[in-house]
């Protein structure tokens, strides 16, 4: 009986290293799937954008010209530095009218979409556009698409919705709109009359 003692002995361990190759041998199941099912966080737009084209430092005679290309023409406006549009019978998503302001170097510093939206699905996808594009708000709330809130971007633009009321608007502002210096030459003359 102890003679097959042995030979048993080999046949254990022989088993014992092949299954521990094998075992070796095959991936971590555990750790691949884990990995796998880790969904990416998304990517918010670091930028505003209004009509397809970024807010930021955006000159009038650009954004004039791509809102011609849309079919939008401003109407009349008494006052300096603002246009105003009409976007449509229907609007987008039920806001029918823009107003454009201009700083005195005609950059965009403030553009207002508002008007009064009575569709409540219009409503709630106003707001559920931009949480999807720009991510939670920085100040505020978005719920169900509704609600007032603020996006504060990384490129010095700003996103403001008011959508609790019918009365809805969304305000695209640039919080240090771009300004042409008259030109890159110091005045050495000026400079000294002033500081004497």
């Amino acid at each position: 009986m102890w003679s097959i003692y042995p030979a048993f002995k080999k046949i254990v361990v022989s088993v014992c290293l092949v299954a521990g190759v094998v075992w070796a041998a095959e991936p971590d199941n555990s750790t691949t799937n884990a990995a796998d099912s880790v969904v990416a966080a998304p990517e918010f737009s670091k930028g505003a954008e209004l009509f397809g084209i970024p807010f930021n430092d955006l000159s009038k005679a650009e954004f004039e010209q791509h809102l011609s290309k849309m079919g939008l023409e401003s109407y009349p406006s008494y006052r300096q530095g603002v246009a105003n549009y009409s976007l449509g019978a229907t609007g987008i998503l039920g806001i029918k009218e823009l107003t454009v302001v201009y700083n005195q170097y005609d950059f965009v510093e403030r553009a207002t979409m508002s008007g009064v939206v009575e569709d409540p699905a219009l409503r709630a996808k106003l707001g559920t556009v931009l949480e999807k594009k720009y991510g939670p708000p920085s100040v505020g709330f978005v719920r169900d698409g509704y609600g007032r809130a603020r996006w504060f971007l990384s490129d010095g633009t700003e996103i403001e919705l008011h959508n609790t009321t019918f009365d809805v608007s969304v305000i695209y502002m640039d919080r240090v709109p771009k300004r042409i210096a008259p030109s890159g030459r110091i005045d050495v003359e000026a400079l000294l009359k002033r500081n004497q």
